[in-house]
């Protein structure tokens, strides 16, 4: 090129066409990209804090997909304790049903309450989530992280609706052993106590008109109490379940609010994120045309300055 004199106009065209053509490639990558901050080069502060900002808002995402699962965990356990109230409510209505009926209905009805009782357990032990059951043992724990802070966590502690013994606050029959290790009811548990068990071995020997007779028919008064008895452990048991209920509920709604919380956090994470790196559209578009007509003029520049030296030799010929 030392061998090739341009005139100092040539020169500064050339120069202005580099430096337009490098804004028109800029300008094109943008409105390809949509971005004005595509690398570090770019634009190094803007770069960092919008990466940094991206950043933070996928780790809330993919913390609030843990929240959503533990709300399907909770509603799982929720929607097996309005199942349990239903069959609780069945159990209460069969027992004030056999509190004044004949023989044999009350025969059917022992029946009835056992089956129902044993049909509870085995809703409870089903009503697991991931292989997750709250409902079944009080040494389970749902921890839920909300961030990357230690502290934004929210532990729910399991229940065992169905336990074999008393000393349990969590369980359903608080009041009594309700239920064997298979998991069947013990009709004893719910319709005696410790001074009755023995004889309330079914609703066939409680003759509340103490007509009845037979071996271990109870007396009318006996019978009363042990269906006083039991109609108070059943009704507390409703009780106990719509506490749960309750704190299982109080539970999903604080986890729905954090899912909510995250959604909303991550889109202001990506907005931010967004307002330092996107490109203005339309006015990279108006850049666009303005530097193509620059380039066009800056051509016609060199090709008139190239048509009076071809003059200039003509006038030589």
């Amino acid at each position: 090129m030392s061998d090739i004199t341009l005139t100092a106009t040539q020169r500064q065209t050339l120069l202005s066409l580099t430096s337009v053509t490098s804004l028109f490639n800029r300008t094109q990558g943008r409105l390809n990209t949509g971005k004005k901050v595509n690398s570090v080069t770019d634009n190094a502060q803007a770069f960092f804090q919008a990466q940094s900002l991206s950043s933070r808002s996928s780790n809330i995402l993919s913390a609030k997909s843990t929240i959503d699962q533990s709300i399907q965990s909770v509603q799982a356990a929720l929607t097996a304790t309005s199942a349990v109230s239903a069959l609780l409510g069945q159990l209460q209505g069969v027992l004030q049903a056999a509190r004044g009926a004949s023989l044999s209905n009350r025969i059917s009805a022992t029946q009835q309450f056992q089956t129902i009782g044993n049909q509870l357990s085995q809703l409870v032990k089903d009503a697991s989530f991931q292989g997750l059951n709250i409902l079944t043992s009080t040494a389970v724990s749902l921890t839920t992280q909300f961030s990357e802070r230690t502290a934004a966590t929210l532990s729910i502690t399991g229940y065992n609706l169905v336990a074999t013994g008393t000393a349990n606050s969590r369980t359903l029959f608080t009041q009594a052993a309700a239920f064997k290790a298979n998991g069947n009811l013990i009709f004893s548990a719910i319709v005696g106590d410790s001074t009755l068990a023995n004889k309330a071995a079914g609703f066939s020997q409680l003759d509340l008109t103490g007509t009845q007779a037979g071996v271990g028919t109870v007396k009318a008064s006996i019978a009363q109490a042990i269906f006083e008895g039991a109609i108070n452990r059943i009704s507390s048991a409703i009780s106990q379940l719509n506490a749960v209920s309750s704190a299982l509920g109080t539970n999903v709604a604080i986890l729905q609010a954090r899912s909510n919380f995250s959604t909303n956090y991550s889109n202001t994470l990506t907005s931010g994120a967004s307002a330092l790196t996107l490109a203005d559209l339309n006015t990279e578009a108006a850049n666009s045309q303005a530097l193509t007509l620059r380039q066009q003029l800056g051509i016609q520049s060199l090709s008139v300055s190239g048509q009076q030296n071809s003059s200039i030799l003509t006038l030589l010929r």
